[in-house]
């Protein structure tokens, strides 16, 4: 019994490390945190800062917590992905990062402009 309930509580306070935190009150994540098969983007350089990690190659929308507020990333998927100045895939390409390649400071046309990313 308590075997289970220790592992429920380490996998609760996983999923909670994999969120945005709201209310003011920003997020830290070590850039070692992004899980394989992710996409992980930081609102600061060098990873740090408000963070989402989304399973998978594709985000339509990332929300308004980090819409226009990534400066770093992590691409930890098998697949090239490209990231966008729009939701829905649209407006200018701004990055394309190959699998398990990494950008700690994006470049100035890039930086808090991501909105939404996809393989390519």
């Amino acid at each position: 019994m308590r075997k289970t309930v220790l592992a429920g509580m380490v996998a609760g306070l996983c999923m909670t490390a994999t969120t945005v935190v709201a209310g003011g009150v920003q997020a830290m994540a070590d850039s070692k945190d992004c899980p394989d098969g992710y996409v992980c983007v930081w609102g600061d350089s060098n990873y740090e800062g408000r963070f989402i990690f989304v399973p998978g190659t594709s985000r339509e929308n990332v929300g308004s917590q980090m819409n226009d507020l990534t400066t770093s990333l992590w691409n930890r998927t098998d697949s090239t992905i490209c990231f966008y100045d729009d939701a829905g895939y649209g407006g200018a390409l701004l990055a394309r990062v190959a699998p398990g390649d990494s950008r700690p400071n994006l470049e100035r046309g890039a930086n808090d402009r991501i909105s939404s990313w996809r393989a390519c």
